[in-house]
């Protein structure tokens, strides 16, 4: 049979199995034990089981915890929460699940008033719209404005059905899911398809499929692309174009002769996610190394 009792002190209802009122350290403690309810005006708490501080205003919540509100649903195994503040600290298998993103750690602190959560641990985001996910050791993320960060050997992961995934690293990873963006800041590298590009920074819009790079080095096998700036297009995922300003060159044709180019924009197009064509723009330059045959090599 539940037990329903009404916590003045707090205007907090709450139901449970079993109820238990009684004094620790001077502080009057609500013992709640089993299919616990704890109701606050935007925030729906249940768990297994519960104890609360009238005085001090906090519950504690033990196994199978779950706090809806209007950001979504957490869970975890343990968490503290103070209802005059809207702060608490969750652990034990922490999970987010919102309409636009999955999250999970080890453990977390959570502001209700500022709709943000701050990370430690395991961590990942999955952008849900965008098949896209990304973990890191710590981070936050603000569940309102659908905004975070990821840092601690942040990886990011675009998802592809019949491919690879598009694979990023950085040292920071700032994320806009609402925006369908994101930015990987200092010793970025990404690899698509058959190229690898090492840069400062990594921008990229998941909706439009068009990304931006500072200091990029392009890299697929022996060639080389190089820039102060880039940009790069994508069609369903794959690599179309990818463009540097200043750009400088180095590959090797199929018969292994070497070309060194230089211009004011170079631009790669590729097909079927490997290069396919060159394009120099704005004074162009370059020199031609010809492979030597080897009767000539003999002579």
């Amino acid at each position: 049979m539940s037990v329903s009792i009404i916590f003045l002190i707090a205007l907090t209802p709450f139901e449970a199995d079993k109820v238990e009122i009684s004094l620790e350290d001077g502080q009057r403690i609500v013992h709640l034990i089993g299919n616990v309810i704890i109701e606050g005006e935007e925030t729906r708490i249940t768990c297994a089981e519960a104890k609360i501080s009238e005085a001090e205003g906090w519950v504690r919540l033990m196994r199978d915890v779950k706090l809806t509100d209007r950001n979504g649903v957490v869970g975890a195994g343990f968490a503290i929460y103070y209802f005059k503040d809207d702060l608490g600290y969750l652990s034990d298998s922490v999970r987010i699940v919102t309409p636009h993103e999955e999250i999970s750690t080890d453990s977390l602190y959570y502001d209700g008033s500022r709709d943000s959560v701050e990370m430690y641990g395991s961590v990942m985001i999955r952008d849900i719209r965008n098949d896209m996910t990304v973990t890191g050791n710590r981070g936050w993320y603000n569940l309102a404005q659908d905004k975070g960060s990821l840092t601690g050997s942040p990886e990011l992961r675009i998802m592809r059905q019949v491919k690879e995934p598009i694979i990023v690293d950085a040292v920071t990873f700032e994320l806009h899911t609402g925006q369908d963006l994101f930015h990987g800041y200092d010793s970025v590298k990404a690899i698509i398809d058959s190229i690898i590009v090492f840069c400062d920074t990594f921008s990229y819009d998941l909706a439009k499929e068009r990304g931006n790079m500072v200091k990029p080095r392009i890299v697929e096998n022996d060639n080389e692309l190089t820039g102060t700036r880039g940009q790069f297009v994508l069609s369903d995922k794959q690599i179309e174009v990818m463009s540097v300003e200043n750009g400088e060159s180095v590959y090797y044709t199929k018969e292994g002769s070497k070309n060194h180019v230089e211009g004011d924009m170079i631009s790669i197009m590729f097909e079927d996610g490997k290069a396919k064509t060159i394009k120099v723009d704005g004074k162009p330059k370059g020199t031609l190394s010809l492979q030597r045959s080897e009767q000539s090599a003999g002579d």
